[in-house]
């Protein structure tokens, strides 16, 4: 486990390009980029994308993340925009939300078609965007009945096209629509189709306090962030309860509110903490397998990260709210 602070050295190439592509606004010369080796098996360092602001290339509390099929990086912050990065971290673009005063978009996954997802609390919908960020569909219902949403979170869309989607509040729960939702109309009762709808308020298996982040597994399987009941929560592509792993606390194998859960290739779990600042890997067997970070503002530290990202490299980003940056942790090769 990598309970040491790391080094940080500068190197060229930050992407903090100060310019949007459209405008063809571009600084002449790219500040140095931080970076630091970590003391994992699994990443050899994390290196720095951005700083804060309100500019290109900067961030306000970045909340999530997500990669293209090209390996571009997508961040969503508290300006309610889109950033998109390149895969060596410069800056090529960003669109704004066309509305924001209800509150900020949270939630980014990406479509079986190559379409950035957006997902809008307080707006009860999903919005699907070209990689260049042109609006194609956009779907909700408001509302606590199933078929409806109220404070939607995550969006991921499995591998037989149907997209699962967690909210909180008045409800606790994980509906999954099917890929027709993208075209369809509200039927008669104000309520889009559903495959399955499962989970309410509660401690037990299957209930929910806050679901927040979700990953896919083997078979459509489905993780959940459980955040405020502290665990990572798994269930079968029909809902039904599987197993669920962590308890609340800051040792390793507890968890601090998590955020966010994504899988790699290898079937290894990374839960984002954002209470303890940190990213935890547990196994498929569900053994711990290292903790990766702590609190703090140097490379390879973090303050209350919020979302998780791989490239097609299996290296990870991690949306560090409140340093206002993203990291990427590099895979070792």
């Amino acid at each position: 486990m990598n309970h040491h602070g790391p080094q940080f050295t500068p190197v060229h190439g930050l992407a903090l390009a100060l310019g949007l592509l459209l405008s063809g606004c571009a600084p002449d010369d790219e500040p140095a980029r931080l970076e630091a080796p970590l003391g994992s098996r699994i990443f050899s360092r994390a290196e720095v994308i951005g700083t804060r602001g309100v500019a290109p290339g900067q961030f306000n509390k970045p909340r999530s993340v997500v990669c293209d099929r090209g390996d571009n990086l997508y961040v969503v912050d508290m300006t309610g925009r889109v950033q998109k990065f390149s895969p060596d971290g410069k800056f090529l673009l960003q669109w704004q939300m066309p509305q924001t005063d209800l509150g900020r978009p949270k939630g980014l996954g990406l479509d079986r078609d190559g379409n950035i997802l957006v997902v809008e609390p307080h707006y009860q919908r999903v919005n699907h965007f070209t990689p260049e960020g042109t609006l194609v569909a956009q779907w909700g219902v408001r509302g606590t009945n199933v078929g409806q949403m109220i404070l939607p979170r995550a969006v991921v869309q499995d591998s037989r096209g149907d997209f699962v989607v967690s909210e909180y509040t008045s409800v606790e729960r994980v509906q999954v629509f099917p890929a027709s939702v993208m075209k369809a109309l509200p039927r008669a009762d104000g309520t889009l189709a559903t495959v399955t709808t499962w989970g309410h308020p509660g401690l037990g298996d299957g209930e929910f306090n806050r679901p927040e982040g979700l990953g896919l597994g083997p078979d459509d399987t489905v993780y959940v962030a459980d955040s405020c009941n502290h665990r990572i929560q798994v269930f079968g592509a029909d809902g039904k309860f599987l197993r669920q792993f962590g308890h609340a606390g800051s040792e390793p194998g507890a968890f601090s509110y998590p955020y966010d859960v994504r899988l790699d290739l290898a079937g290894s779990v990374f839960v984002c903490e954002f209470g303890n600042s940190r990213i935890s890997v547990v196994g498929p067997d569900g053994s711990l397998v290292e903790v990766i970070g702590k609190a703090g503002g140097a490379p390879g530290e973090f303050a209350n990260p919020w979302g998780l990202a791989f490239n097609s490299r299996g290296d990870l980003y991690v949306a560090d709210a409140m340093n206002h940056r993203v990291q990427k942790l590099v895979r070792r090769r």
